[in-house]
């Protein structure tokens, strides 16, 4: 059975259509955890009608985060499942998402043990408001395609992104798109909410990459609607007008947190990370104490990290924003 775990703040616009393309999926052994933000408009009144579609399929519970992470720590913190699938409000689902998002995961735990935790996403469809196509992929916009070269390919489109090659870039470039996530049982127990972090995304990468598997789906199996409210989450950071908008104090803001972040993963996983006897968890946590460890030196002495260990972002102009920046 499958958790779908659906985070929802003020998303009366496209929240039904969202629900209504779960409802229309082939796999139909799944739930809904629905954990509302304290929405000012009539998002919780829409959950909950579902209640008479869905009967025992779906749970609305309410919350005050005032963050769409937190909203999701807190619905990982109340999830029980085998399989756990992230939702945004906004966005539709191909009708096979979670069939093909479950032939992944289980055909890597066949591979290295439902022991090992792992962590499935797929590509993505940016489109308008209204699901027409802007002919472009979440994959152009992020670092993913790097991974790809490096990584083992399982079948004709899921591949293992490899600890070792990917893992130092991840720390400063996230190419996890939280949307199209799944998680099997065996992640879920090994996750510690943070109190410190940049994204729930992001978080649960590191400790997929640390202590188990990530693998990359390369389909479309998400349409990610692009609308005032999230244009941030599919913009290319090398077009001309994203470069002028660039808040230097903003970025270097970025920075600290990602900084913070590494901190926080080796305080809550240390016991773990010193016990753990994996060649994945041997490199990550080489990788997780360099970053850390860049935090307190100079401008030379970070750029010479950047260079040893390869913390690269997905473009070479990104790279040297980076080393003038961190």
């Amino acid at each position: 059975m499958i958790e779908i775990l659906l985070a929802t703040y003020n998303g009366e616009r496209f929240l039904p259509e969202q629900i209504e393309s779960i409802i229309s999926q082939s796999f139909k052994d799944y739930n809904i955890l629905a954990s509302d933000d304290n929405s000012s408009d009539c998002t919780f009144e829409i959950l909950r009608s579902y209640e008479s579609v869905l009967g025992e399929k779906i749970r609305v519970v309410q919350s005050n985060t005032h963050s769409a992470k937190e909203n999701f720590y807190n619905l990982l913190d109340m999830a029980d499942a085998e399989y756990i699938a992230l939702c945004d409000q906004d966005d539709f689902w191909e009708s096979d998402k979670l069939e093909k998002s479950l032939k992944a995961i289980q055909r890597l735990e066949r591979r290295y043990g439902k022991e090992t935790p792992i962590l499935v996403h797929s590509d993505l469809e940016i489109v308008d408001e209204n699901l027409n196509s802007k002919n472009k992929k979440m994959s152009e916009l992020t670092g993913i395609n790097e991974a790809i070269k490096y990584a083992k390919k399982e079948s004709k489109y899921l591949y293992t992104i490899s600890t070792e090659k990917s893992f130092s870039r991840y720390l400063v470039e996230n190419n996890i798109t939280g949307n199209t996530v799944i998680i099997n049982k065996a992640l879920l127990d090994i996750y510690k909410r943070p109190e410190v972090s940049f994204m729930h995304d992001w978080w649960l990468g590191l400790i997929a990459f640390t202590f188990g598997k990530v693998g990359f789906l390369n389909e479309c199996l998400v349409k990610y609607r692009q609308h005032e409210n999230n244009e941030l989450g599919a913009k290319n950071p090398l077009e001309l007008h994203n470069i002028k908008k660039r808040n230097k104090q903003r970025i270097r803001e970025n920075y600290d947190c990602m900084f913070a972040q590494v901190e926080e993963f080796l305080r809550l996983y240390k016991d773990e990370l010193g016990k753990s006897r994996s060649a994945d968890t041997y490199f990550a946590r080489k990788y997780l104490n360099a970053f850390a460890n860049m935090k307190s030196k100079n401008r030379v002495s970070k750029i010479r990290d950047i260079l040893k260990y390869s913390f690269f972002k997905s473009s070479k102009i990104l790279t040297i924003g980076e080393m003038l920046n961190i």
